[in-house]
Order: structure tokens, then C-alpha cells, then sequence
């Protein structure tokens, strides 16, 4: 009788393997999509990063040459005006134009740079006040395993960065650094 009853249940072992094979390659899958979408974030923080600091890389020269005229001038500070004075002026319009054409860049570069699984960088968001610039990007990125059930193959990404200038210590005259 016991054998009898070992012979019904044959068969089932196999079940449990593929039903088991199913499961691990549904959370490969998942895996490598979580992994695929971690690695296309940092590669767009990257590419906003770079954006940014490209932008405040262009100097407001009039502000930052403004009242600089005297030799007295790094004596004359007082400590309310010494943080204002480590701050770099940076002009906003032209800084917007390297944002622009840093992410036109990024978007025409080869993969090396921009990750296979990202579309098109695009600057949602964009501001100035003159001494930070502060940028917002989005892009959709392509996964590499659709989710069967979710109908999902794309995801939206969003990064933002901000970016400042400033003067490191030391005595400056005339704008240049002596000391």
C-alpha cells in the first residue's frame, strides 16, 4: 500500500522545479530592472551635474569686478560682508545657454557617457538668482524586461542639482588672489 501511494504522487517534483524556475527568473528579471533603473539614475544625475556646473562656470564679470577699485578694500570688510564676498556673480542668461548645450551634448554623445537605456535628456526646470543655479532633468528610461503583467517597459526619471561659486580664503586685490 505504501507504494501504491508513492506511485500516485509521481510527477509532482518536476512541478515544484519549473513552478520554482518561474519564480527565480520572474525576480531575475525583476532584479536587473530595479538594478537597470539605479544605474540610469546616477547616469542622469550625472549628466545634470555636469549641466550645472557648466552653467556656473560663466562669471557675471561687471559684478565680480564691482568694487574692487582700492587697495583697501580686503581690509575695509566686515565679517557680515566676508560671506557675500566668497560668493562668485554668475550671469544667468549665458548660464543658461551652456545648461542647454551641455545636454544637447549629452543626449549626442555616445554610450560611454549617456546610458543605452536613457532617452532624451530634457531640462524641466531651470533657475538663477544671480550666484546659484539651480536645474531640474527628466528623461524615460527603457527597461530591460517589460513587466508581463503591468504593461510597464518605461519609467520616468527626475534629477535636480544646484550649483554655487566661491572664492577660497586668501587676500585678493584687483580680483586676483595674491595671498
Amino acid at each position: 500500500m505504501v507504494i501504491k501511494s508513492l506511485k500516485d504522487e509521481e510527477g509532482s517534483i518536476s512541478l515544484l522545479i519549473i513552478g520554482l524556475f518561474v519564480v527565480t527568473l520572474f525576480a531575475i528579471m525583476a532584479m536587473t530592472d530595479i538594478a537597470s533603473i539605479a544605474v540610469a539614475q546616477r547616469s542622469l544625475i550625472q549628466a545634470t551635474e555636469a549641466a550645472s556646473q557648466q552653467g556656473s562656470h560663466v562669471l557675471d564679470l561687471d559684478a565680480y569686478y564691482q568694487g574692487k577699485g582700492t587697495i583697501f578694500t580686503p581690509f575695509l570688510q566686515n565679517r557680515n560682508s566676508a560671506k557675500e564676498m566668497k560668493r562668485i556673480p554668475l550671469d544667468c542668461s549665458r548660464g543658461y545657454s551652456e545648461v542647454l548645450q551641455e545636454l544637447r551634448d549629452w543626449n549626442a554623445s555616445s554610450t560611454s557617457q549617456k546610458r543605452i537605456e536613457l532617452g532624451e535628456i530634457v531640462l524641466s526646470g531651470f533657475d538663477c538668482d544671480g550666484y546659484v543655479i539651480s536645474i531640474n532633468t527628466q528623461v524615460e528610461a527603457t527597461l530591460p524586461f517589460a513587466i508581463p503583467f503591468a504593461h510597464l517597459s518605461r519609467v520616468e526619471l527626475h534629477a535636480g542639482v544646484a550649483t554655487e561659486n566661491q572664492r577660497g580664503k586668501g587676500l585678493y586685490l584687483f580680483g586676483h588672489r595674491i595671498l
